[in-house]
């Protein structure tokens, strides 16, 4: 029997490719010819159009650097740092930036088998829909870096599967949210393939850890370690009440606080510390919460499995929030089945701190589209605007990052700044943001849809409840 021969890849024209990249070499010399006086007397909506052409024209190269690397794969050399190494020396580039190549390369390039079964079939890693945004040019070879690393960071056994299911929600998460957006998978790429979270408390009681370094020359003294869930959830809170601008300084002085936001951390633990073991009067919560906001369904409660997101945006395993006493001091908050709070009456006014609290439950993050904050870092915001006679009634409230609450134009009078409108009943959503027309000229409503909270109570029920052919 003749032995099996690979198959023979479709042939280009080595030439065009050449000639190629001499009018590519001879596009950028024109390119930067024009200076800033040629930039500058574009008009400001054409001045952003060029430089979002221009910048889809780099990503899309990734496609050819993972060609490149495809071709060249024969010379190099095997093992992670020395491949690295090498694409750092073809490249003239950081090795930081070697291995980001490669671990694109691993996603965008097919690089089938020759000698698999079938010769035909991509790499188990190749992401089509990935790669076609990458070839769009709306994203680039750090965006793919960012969800191979969250993929791999996952058990072994359930990267195949993970790679091939969670290859378009990924790709349609960047195109909509943008590139940060892939920090935060771990949740989401768990849920889409009905895992639990691997790590167990045992795992997180081995791992953690805290040490004092040596006091350096200048005084100072370096710290390093690794917390657990539930401490770093009580660090988060602290810092979201007394790591802000202005906290922990006189009235007086809270106008010219210069601290950078480093220091205002390092002030805030030192006054926790202090007042732990001082005499003096104990610190008081910035919300008047005593306790770390944590939110579950009733199934969840029942049957705790995985873990629990809560109001500083760390998430804590659900059986160390209902195992009893433990140094993590919790509200919990229990949703019904449309995701809605079962703690708190819905047709009465609440407290300052009880709407905040139903916010936790239904919310879980800032509802802003491309935001991440978590609610502790946050503002309450009137969906129909206070002061053009919108009630704070939970219905009209949502969480929103600083930031953007400070483009959101409560009279929707002007239209290239953020509206807030209420979600219509039934939609399974809570508000709709409405961009400016800079953004999109049809003003589409707008959500957050972050994978931060894809198995946060309150946006889990609200998605099944949209994605439901006969919602309840």
């Amino acid at each position: 029997m003749p032995q099996q021969q690979p198959p023979v890849p479709p042939v280009g024209s080595t030439t065009a490719l050449l000639e190629a990249l001499s009018a590519l070499d001879a596009a950028v010399e024109d390119i930067i010819a024009h200076g800033p006086d040629t930039w500058s007397r574009l008009s400001g909506t054409d001045r952003l159009q060029a430089v979002a052409r221009m910048e889809r024209s780099r990503k899309k190269l990734t496609v050819a650097d993972a060609a490149f690397l495809s071709g060249h794969e024969s010379e190099l050399p095997v093992g992670i740092q020395r491949k690295a190494r090498a694409v750092s020396r073809i490249f003239t580039t950081t090795m930081r930036d070697a291995r980001c190549r490669l671990a694109s390369w691993s996603r965008v390039a097919e690089r089938p088998d020759p000698w698999g079964p079938d010769p035909t079939t991509p790499h188990e890693d190749h992401m089509p829909e990935l790669a076609a945004l990458v070839a769009e040019g709306h994203l680039d070879a750090a965006g793919v870096e960012k969800a191979d690393k969250q993929i791999r960071a996952l058990p072994q056994n359930v990267q195949a599967e993970i790679t091939r299911i969670a290859d378009g929600p990924i790709a349609n998460l960047a195109r909509k949210q943008g590139p940060d957006v892939l920090d935060s998978l771990r949740a989401f790429l768990l849920d889409l393939v009905g895992a639990e979270e691997p790590y167990t408390e045992k795992d997180h009681s081995r791992l953690r850890s805290f040490t004092l370094g040596r006091q350096r020359c200048d005084g100072m003294t370096p710290v390093q370690g690794t917390l657990t869930p539930e401490l770093a959830a009580a660090l988060q809170r602290l810092m979201a009440d007394y790591a802000k601008t202005g906290d922990l300084v006189d009235e007086a002085d809270r106008d010219a606080d210069d601290r950078t936001p480093d220091q205002r951390r390092h002030d805030a633990l030192a006054a926790a510390v202090h007042a732990g073991y001082g005499r003096g009067r104990a610190l008081t919560p910035g919300r008047g919460a005593t306790t770390i906001v944590a939110v579950m369904s009733v199934d969840q409660f029942v049957n705790p499995t995985g873990t629990v997101l809560t109001d500083v945006g760390t998430h804590v395993p659900a059986t160390t929030l209902l195992a009893g006493p433990h140094g993590l001091e919790t509200y919990l908050q229990i949703l019904d089945v449309e995701g809605r709070t079962l703690s708190f009456g819905r047709t009465r006014r609440l407290g300052d701190l009880s709407q905040y609290l139903a916010l936790v439950g239904e919310e879980g993050i800032s509802s802003a589209p491309g935001t991440d904050s978590a609610p502790a870092h946050c503002h309450v915001h009137h969906i129909d605007g206070w002061s053009a006679g919108g009630c704070t009634d939970l219905e009209n409230l949502t969480l929103v990052s600083p930031g953007m609450h400070a483009r959101v134009d409560d009279t929707r009078q002007h239209p290239d700044r953020w509206w807030t409108i209420p979600a219509p009943p039934g939609s399974g959503r809570r508000v709709h943001w409405i961009p400016p027309v800079s953004v999109d000229p049809e003003r589409r409503p707008v959500h957050n849809d972050h994978p931060t909270t894809r198995r946060h109570p309150g946006d889990a029920r609200r998605r099944r409840f949209r994605e439901a052919e006969d919602p309840p």
